[in-house]
């Protein structure tokens, strides 16, 4: 099913947008833009992807263009984007989710610290 996408990258500025296929199994999403700035293959960092059904993901920075032949002379740009696991695959490895019973006799826990607070130079000067 292709439905409209808008690629962005972490700052929020425009990359593209255009009918997306999204297939889940293969983890990419095609994307085969009506409006682009040239600015795909110079991003690094993860991009996202908000699609019109109101769901958002998150896009590797690698992908693949293909470049078609289209109606007349003009060829037109294809996008194969990657989607990003919801969990780091550093983070991923070897994780499972402990057993039922684990939780209850595990050791205890340290107390939780509260978060650092950053005092800048313009918070010293009040």
């Amino acid at each position: 099913m292709r439905m409209e996408g808008k690629l962005t990258n972490t700052e929020g500025e425009f990359i593209a947008s255009g009918p997306c296929e999204v297939n889940l199994d293969k983890g990419e999403v095609t994307m085969w833009p009506s409006w682009e700035v040239h600015m795909l293959e110079r991003q690094r960092g993860e991009l996202a992807l908000d699609l019109n059904d109101g769901s958002t993901m998150r896009i590797s920075d690698r992908h693949l263009t293909f470049k078609l032949q289209g109606p007349t002379e003009q060829r037109i740009s294809v996008y194969r984007l990657r989607i990003l696991p919801s969990v780091p695959e550093h983070l991923a490895a070897g994780y499972e989710e402990p057993a039922a019973g684990e939780q209850e006799h595990a050791a205890p826990q340290e107390p939780v610290r509260p978060p650092l607070h950053v005092v800048s130079n313009e918070d010293r000067s009040r």
